[in-house]
């Protein structure tokens, strides 16, 4: 997977760095076929803000943002949302397929 970080007009510590490509890397569990993720860092009017997006397999894309007081509260708020959402769809892709034949009820064989 190609992670990329960007800071816009601040400064990101390395250790947040880190940690955002961490969790970018986790998400994996959810859908193995995500290619790409990006996280961007901003600060706005005192609050730090992180947006976190996922390009999957079949142009599938999510976007999730998280605020907070530090870099590292703002990425673990957008991960969890992210996280949320790639379970959501997991559960709605397996919700929506068809029955297994073994779970099909047998066919009524009856003689006259």
């Amino acid at each position: 997977m190609d992670i990329s970080i960007t800071a816009r007009h601040c400064t990101v510590p390395e250790s947040v760095r880190s940690r955002a490509q961490e969790r970018m890397r986790r998400l994996t569990r959810y859908d193995p076929r995500i290619a790409s993720a990006s996280v961007s860092f901003a600060t706005d009017h005192g609050r730090m803000r992180a947006e976190a997006r996922l390009a999957a397999a079949g142009g599938h894309v999510m976007v999730a943002g998280g605020d907070g007081d530090t870099f590292r509260m703002a990425l673990d708020r957008a991960a969890d949302r992210l996280a949320r959402q790639l379970r959501r769809a997991r559960k709605r892709d397996r919700d929506h397929r068809a029955a297994k034949l073994s779970e099909l009820p047998a066919p009524a064989t009856g003689s006259s």
